[in-house]
């Protein structure tokens, strides 16, 4: 009987490790590649879900896990790489509420009131991550909390039709967290369970709640591909394809809407021409392919001076399948970011690389089928429109205009811009100032050795500067380097082309000095 007994604990004990590794692995595979500690690296999502705990623990004491977990939602918003956040936690009994916590301690660190959303019932992480979908309407998110919550959310989002991703804030020290940590191994048991097996479902739904104020953006077929084509004309102006900067978009090019309306106006912009080539949908691909095999210098001092190999990484984020591996006959895990460089330049590749995309845009038709562009609603009220006549000399002044003048030229020559943008201004500035930067560099900046931007409207549907439509609004960027020089100017007026040195030694010039090139 004893033995039986023993028999029946020792399979017990080794069905409980089973199911801890088991689970562990299974989490941990959903959510690879999918969480973030690098706030430059971490794409864009309209909206961060803010997972709740205590505000204080046992005794009184200050919980470093709630302290870090909204340094880490401030430090995103402050960045630009989220625009709302929500906030979801417990408030089942009087006298505990995580989410009003939550939103006095982001308030306190400078996050605009009109940015934050409560979510109640957030009695546990499947309930906050269900209800920021079925309540709110976001089907593309991301997650905050510490690494291993961020795993099991993310593991949870995945299995309920949610495209998640997840910043991680800093980590707790093990004599703070060693309960907290032993707790998580059977709370990834539990979720994995929750899932495959009792199919849980969230304790309380509810009545939808819009996030942000979503307004649409009308703009016909013929205009977008238009525009499309004078974006794909500035490739040169692309800030980066390095992974520093990475514009969030789905796989198929749509932006995100909420109830059907479209919503591109409440994005951050990081790099106009990028965001308007993604967010134009099927409108930029023609363009985009036509583009694979032009052999123009960018100004990026990291990467070969070849816009086509921009165009490709821009129809990748638009939802094209990478199509190289198979052309160099290699697996994708073994190339690097040099292979995509270097191997268009040999012999007929490019070439090679176009046909590729052509064939199979036509056997994929449905590949970003989908367009945000098109709206039968007229966008809201025209916020600034620059006089026909004012307009008319404007365009006059800016063909006085080259590569290699000062900024002190340059402003005699137009007038005081609408906005400036400076590295100089940020970095000296506290956080809720940062807060508040237009944006017109972009986290690239230091890369090309540009240290101030100026912005002129000449029409204006939207009301933040940094929040600006590359779609509807109209107007012109100017780049500087912290060589003093006037280096490029990006456009989105189809009778203002774009201002970019002739060649790349020129631009290196400008940017760097004589003979001075980044390594």
């Amino acid at each position: 009987m004893k033995r039986r007994l023993f028999l029946f604990l020792c399979v017990l004990l080794a069905g409980c490790a089973v199911l801890l590794v088991s689970a562990r692995i299974v989490i941990a595979r959903a959510a690879k590649g999918k969480t973030y500690s690098s706030v430059l690296q971490i794409p864009h999502r309209r909206v961060g879900l803010v997972l709740g705990c205590p505000k204080q623990v046992f005794g009184g004491w200050a919980n470093p896990f709630f302290e870090n977990r909204i340094a880490a939602a401030a430090e995103l918003y402050f960045s630009g790489k989220i625009d709302y956040l929500i906030l979801s936690g417990d408030n089942h009994v009087q006298g505990y509420d995580e989410p009003t916590d939550m939103k006095n301690a982001l308030l306190e660190k400078g996050v605009p009131a009109d940015r934050l959303y409560l979510d109640y019932a957030g009695f546990r992480t499947l309930d906050s991550v269900v209800r920021a979908k079925e309540i709110f309407g976001q089907e593309r998110f991301t997650i905050i909390s510490q690494r291993f919550h961020n795993q099991r959310a993310i593991f949870i989002a995945r299995h309920r039709g949610i495209d998640a991703i997840a910043f991680d804030a800093p980590e707790v020290a093990l004599r703070y967290s060693f309960k907290t940590q032993c707790r998580e191994q059977f709370a990834k048991v539990k979720a994995v369970l929750d899932i495959y097996l009792f199919r849980k479902q969230p304790h309380f739904l509810g009545q939808r709640i819009v996030i942000g104020n979503v307004r649409t953006t009308a703009l016909d077929p013929d205009q977008a591909a238009k525009l499309a084509e004078l974006m794909c004309r500035q490739l040169p102006n692309v800030g980066t394809i390095d992974d520093a900067i990475q514009i969030a978009a789905p796989s198929d090019g749509r932006v995100p809407v909420a109830d059907g309306v479209d919503n591109t106006a409440d994005v951050t912009v990081l790099d106009d021409t990028y965001d308007a080539l993604v967010r134009l949908g099927p409108y930029s691909l023609s363009c985009l392919v036509d583009r694979l095999t032009d052999t123009r210098w960018m100004p990026d001092p990291r990467s070969e001076p070849l816009v086509g190999d921009v165009a490709y990484m821009i129809l990748g984020t638009k939802g094209v399948d990478d199509v190289l591996p198979g052309l160099a006959y290699k697996k994708p895990a073994e190339l690097t970011m040099g292979d995509y460089l270097s191997w268009p330049r040999v012999r007929d590749h490019r070439l090679q690389l176009q046909h590729a995309v052509r064939a199979w845009l036509r056997e994929h038709p449905k590949c970003c089928a989908t367009s945000p562009v098109i709206s039968s609603t007229a966008p809201e009220k025209l916020v600034f429109r620059m006089p026909p006549a004012e307009e008319t000399k404007f365009r006059t002044e800016l063909s006085r205009l080259y590569p290699g003048m000062s900024p002190e030229r340059v402003l005699k020559t137009l007038g005081k811009p609408d906005a400036t943008d400076s590295d100089d201004e940020k970095s000296s500035s506290p956080a809720p100032a940062r807060s508040q930067s237009i944006g017109l560099l972009g986290f690239c900046a230091s890369d090309h050795n540009e240290n101030l931007a100026y912005i002129y409207f000449i029409e204006r549907w939207t009301g933040e500067i940094g929040r600006r439509d590359p779609l509807r609004d109209r107007y012109v960027i100017l780049y500087f380097s912290a060589k003093g020089k006037f280096l490029r100017m990006f456009s989105n007026v189809a009778e203002i082309p774009p201002i970019l040195p002739p060649a790349m030694d020129e631009w290196y010039r400008l940017a760097w000095g004589e003979r001075l090139r980044k390594e």
